[in-house]
């Protein structure tokens, strides 16, 4: 089955873990940037841990740091993604981390909400506040980032080692985002406990990033189920972050027979190495997933989407 010839929709993509390679290193040259090469990009299966995986979104964030590289990445981002089968796509990224060159916030959501409508589908940005910042860092971001809802900026995320840092902490910055008009996710599920999704439900979300870790316990997947939330959820990626064993062990089959609305994305199609059309072909080949399956989740995804 050639999966990029169907129309897709993803949810899940992080614009620091979909940079080219090739332009990572464009812009590194160009910038003149200290760090080793070749850059770390592409996680291997073999990382221990979330945090381990994370660490791989660092030499993609440090050329993220000006207008042009973050409009750049933006619209190129969109073009790889139409090449692969996707017309509707929500890009998520942290605007706090990238202000070393001394962007201000603003600057970043515009910079990249431009590379966006340079694209040839509908695509439309989701704002990651960071676990480790602190709630009033968090509040002003939300607050910033409603200022430019309806503008293409439809949500607001948590992201980040949610082993070592609660979410709970930030539900001010949740509060503010709402009050803002942007639809709430957060990333759980994919390092801790299983607590760490009944955390994340407490928010009030419309959507969850990831949540397998929570399909361990009955009583996660029911409330999970019953309150409608979707799992937004990326195989490859939850695979080498470690939070299951295996492909072939993941618990997205049974989730769907139980009920609970999921989707399939990438994650980061560049630290993940994948693309939308790999993980449905992982789906079908290795997770016992049908094509009448996939295609259950690519509505999902289009009911589920932020922009509406």
């Amino acid at each position: 089955m050639n999966f990029r010839e169907w129309p897709k929709a993803e949810l899940h993509c992080h614009l620091d873990g979909g940079v080219r390679p090739t332009t990572a290193e464009e812009l590194a040259d160009a910038q003149g940037l200290d760090v080793p090469r070749p850059l770390r990009l592409i996680a291997p299966g073999s990382c221990s841990s979330q945090a381990e995986y994370l660490a791989y979104f660092d030499d993609a964030l440090a050329v993220l740091q000006t207008e042009e590289a973050l409009e750049r990445s933006a619209r190129e981002l969109c073009l790889d993604s139409a090449a692969d089968g996707i017309d509707y796509l929500e890009v998520r990224w942290a605007p706090l981390l990238h202000r070393r060159a001394g962007l201000t916030v603003g600057r970043v959501i515009e910079a990249v909400l431009g590379g966006l409508a340079q694209g040839p589908i509908t695509a439309v940005a989701i704002a990651c506040a960071m676990r480790h910042h602190s709630v009033e860092e968090n509040v002003e971001l939300a607050r910033s980032a409603g200022s430019f809802a309806g503008r293409g900026l439809v949500g607001f995320d948590l992201a980040g080692d949610e082993a070592k840092f609660p979410a709970e902490r930030h539900r001010p910055a949740f509060q503010a985002a709402r009050a803002a008009g942007l639809h709430l996710t957060c990333h759980a599920g994919e390092a801790g406990p299983p607590e760490s999704v009944l955390e994340a439900l407490d928010l009030g979300l419309e959507r969850i990033a990831h949540g397998v870790i929570g399909a361990r316990r009955p009583e996660i997947v029911e409330r999970i189920r019953a309150e409608g939330v979707v799992l937004d959820v990326c195989p490859t990626a939850n695979w080498k972050c470690k939070a299951v064993a295996s492909l072939a062990e993941h618990p997205l089959p049974r989730l769907l027979r139980s009920g609970v609305r999921c989707t399939v994305s990438t994650d980061s199609r560049t630290v993940a190495d994948t693309t939308l059309s790999r993980e449905f072909e992982l789906c079908l080949s290795e997770m016992g997933l049908s094509e009448a399956d996939l295609a259950r989740t690519d509505q999902i995804a289009r009911e589920a989407a932020f922009n509406r």
